[in-house]
């Protein structure tokens, strides 16, 4: 009786250990309403089968998520899934043997991905010779948002609302007469003045043979000077890093306010307002025509040196994270851009009330260069030093073309330190 008793125990603890789901840890750097949405996914997809266990875990904003990896790579400890921000892309392939790239993932494990429905800059930016090297996410594009309120009073409305910055210039004319001491202001300013600017008007970034920054131009230069010259008249107010402008928008204060896509879930409940959308204007003095914008979020990556059991589950995450219905929920609950708009997504642009859906089509989906806009190095650091040169610039301490010519020497010293510790051209 003893035996048979220890054998059922044995059984037991058997079938028990093998019912139990493989864990995966998945580290991200999204709190707040958008962490709980990750968390609804990696739900959603633990109830849809027993054999793997996604496990969310939040490691601070983008940059500390970076950092959080990096140390925790080195101590033979990293996640199975890692978020990294758009920026940190060529980091995560520079060093070999940190990832696995997503379709060699997918074809070891007879899986795949509607990559041909993908939104093409997004699909290029993720790719690396026609690889897809990781699952873009959470995707964004800069957005200008306005006050549709005080913009009515000027005059204003969609279906004249500024496309150019020289109509932009205008209406920041007006809005000074009516007696408004700010006209726009802005969230992550070396993404949306610098980054963004150089993309929608098909301008290079950085290049390589050798690598070096492409910022000293006279597109550039001018983009600056107005920039400058709009701070000191007061049409635009320069109000901090990363989201800190934010209060001068909802407050009414600057009527004008750009900001990530996916931002506009959160502001339409923070303003007491009717909230507008549009795309960043152009500059038709430096191109007429409207190239694809670089597109913010971040990605996922499959971490290296795990389990084939792991790359299993890891896989079937992907894959249902691309589903058009989780793509689709993950839009409307976010405000974050789906994979694609055509194919299998089509059904989301038609059937999506959301407004920064129909702008980001043409501002993501637009024309292509022949090759799409370069982008080399530690783009994390070089956003950082321009973020402060445009800083130093509204503050008085550089000029224009001093503040380009910095940004250009410090950013070719790391691109170059970039090439040294990695062997990459």
């Amino acid at each position: 009786m003893k035996k048979l008793i220890l054998f059922l125990y044995v059984v037991f603890f058997v079938l028990s250990a093998q019912a139990k789901p493989v864990e995966l840890v998945f580290w991200h750097g999204m709190a707040g309403h958008l962490g709980e949405e990750v968390k609804l996914i990696a739900n959603d997809f633990n109830q849809s089968q027993n054999k793997y266990l996604i496990k969310p875990v939040y490691k601070g904003n983008y940059v500390e998520t970076l950092t959080s990896f990096a140390a925790a790579f080195r101590a033979h400890h990293p996640p199975a899934i890692v978020q990294i921000f758009e920026v940190g892309t060529a980091i995560m392939e520079s060093p070999k043997g940190v990832i696995k790239p997503v379709d060699e993932l997918m074809q070891e494990q007879g899986l795949s991905l509607p990559k041909e429905d993908f939104i093409a800059s997004v699909r290029e930016f993720y790719s690396k010779n026609g690889q897809l090297m990781a699952l873009p996410f959470n995707l964004s594009v800069a957005t200008l948002y306005y006050n549709k309120d005080i913009l009515a009073q000027a005059g204003y409305s969609p279906a004249n609302f500024p496309r150019t910055w020289a109509e932009m210039e205008v209406l920041a004319v007006k809005l000074k007469k009516a007696g408004y001491d700010c006209t726009y202001t802005t969230a992550y300013p070396g993404w949306v003045l610098f980054e963004s600017f150089l993309a929608i008007h098909g301008l290079p970034l950085t290049q390589n043979n050798p690598a070096r920054a492409v910022f000293d131009t006279p597109q550039l230069v001018r983009h600056f000077e107005r920039l400058k010259r709009w701070h000191s008249l007061h049409y635009f107010r320069y109000a901090g890093r990363v989201d800190d402008a934010t209060i001068l928008f909802t407050s009414g204060i600057c009527p004008l306010f750009s900001q990530s896509s996916g931002a506009y879930n959160s502001l339409a409940s923070l303003v007491p307002f009717n909230l507008g959308v549009s795309s960043m204007p152009l500059d038709t003095e430096v191109s007429k025509k409207r190239h694809a914008n670089v597109a913010g979020g971040a990605a996922l990556w499959a971490v290296a040196g795990q389990s084939p059991e792991h790359y299993k589950g890891i896989a079937q995450f992907f894959a249902f994270i691309a589903k058009p219905e989780t793509q689709k929920r993950w839009h409307e609950h976010t405000g974050y851009l789906p994979l694609g708009l055509q194919g299998i997504y089509a059904g989301i642009l038609q059937s999506s009330q959301h407004p920064t859906l129909m702008m980001a089509r043409t501002d993501l989906a637009g024309e292509l260069k022949e090759k799409p806009l370069h982008r080399f190095g530690p783009q994390n650091q070089i956003r950082g030093i321009n973020d402060e040169v445009l800083e130093a610039m509204f503050a008085g301490f550089l000029s224009p073309n001093q503040a380009l010519r910095e940004s250009t020497v410090r950013t070719n010293h790391v691109l170059s330190r970039f090439v040294r510790n990695t062997g990459k051209h």
